[in-house]
């Protein structure tokens, strides 16, 4: 099991993510580019606060093809969707703890784009939810949330 945040673990959930052929059937025809910001938020011991880790994601038929962090924020051009939130909710995700969309909905993780688009494919969000909630894949070496 690789380590939250490092090269293995990120190449661990782009496996996890692609994982299900079935999900690519779900998702819409096209090429999808997201932003990920996780915000250090003084409780997550991986982001400490007042810093920012920028992801970016793209998307093309159904499959991640695309995936890294990046210093800076990334640019509104060319991206469909820009999700912000804390870190521990971003942490409890890839613990299997803290469904995204209901983060989403609650507004733990605030979205930028087109949520009509966003909303119709939720069950998308929920299948990731599921394989990253089953793979098991992250070590956590500082403790796993919720911290506690």
């Amino acid at each position: 099991m690789p380590v939250i945040y490092t090269e293995e673990w990120y190449a661990a959930m782009f496996e996890v993510v692609n994982l299900q052929d079935g999900i690519s059937a779900k998702l819409p025809a096209g090429e999808w580019c997201l932003a990920f910001e996780v915000v250090g938020d003084g409780i997550s011991p991986y982001v400490p606060r007042g810093e920012t880790r920028n992801f970016f994601v793209r998307v093309k038929e159904g499959k991640v093809v695309e995936y890294r962090e990046q210093r800076e924020r990334i640019s509104g051009k060319g991206l469909h969707y820009r999700f912000t939130g804390p870190a521990h909710i971003y942490e409890g995700v890839a613990a299997g703890i803290v469904d995204p969309v209901v983060a989403g909905l609650k507004g733990s993780i605030t979205v930028r784009g087109d949520m009509r688009l966003l909303i119709q494919n939720a069950q998308f969000a929920g299948l990731l939810f599921k394989n990253i909630a089953e793979s098991n894949s992250t070590e956590w070496p500082k403790g796993k949330p919720p911290y506690k």
